[in-house]
């Protein structure tokens, strides 16, 4: 069962100072983030706390320039983003009635809003998804903010 969420960035209390030691871009212009200890799950390795960035429109910019886009080349996407493995991770900010996020990285801006690619999106499709140690996930997407139960 989902339950709305009120303070996304309570979510992101942990991460801050950590570096992401794995930043990549999955299908298309999805990116992940792994964080903390690696763990095994399901034959797949990743982070303790895992950011998927999914259905969403997402800009990377340091110190004001924009590094790449969801749109650009994956070569373009893969070499900025994996430049985030340099610097730690900073904070967040969350709009709740536009639905974008800043995932903070040092000098870095991961600007995250909805997707204008998904034709009738629902509450099944997320912009976002953090997964926590805890084995819930933390999700934004046409629904709202969200959490629940990461194996549901």
């Amino acid at each position: 069962m989902k339950t709305i969420a009120i303070n996304v960035g309570s979510y992101f209390e942990a991460l801050k100072g950590a570096h992401p030691w794995r930043a990549r871009r999955g299908d298309g212009s999805f990116l992940t983030f792994d964080f903390g200890p690696k763990l095994q799950r399901d034959g797949h390795r990743r982070g303790k706390w895992h950011l998927w960035v999914y259905l969403a429109n997402w800009v990377l910019t340091h110190n004001g320039r924009e590094l790449a886009n969801s749109d650009s080349d994956h070569r373009k996407i893969d070499v900025a983003v994996r430049r985030l493995e340099q610097v730690p991770f900073s904070g967040v900010e969350f709009d709740a009635d536009q639905l974008e996020t800043i995932f903070l990285f040092d000098t870095f801006r991961l600007s995250v809003s909805p997707a204008d690619y998904v034709d009738n999106p629902d509450e099944r499709d997320e912009y976002w998804l953090l997964f926590l140690p805890d084995e819930r996930v933390v999700t934004v997407g046409p629904g709202g903010v969200q959490t629940g139960s990461a194996n549901e």
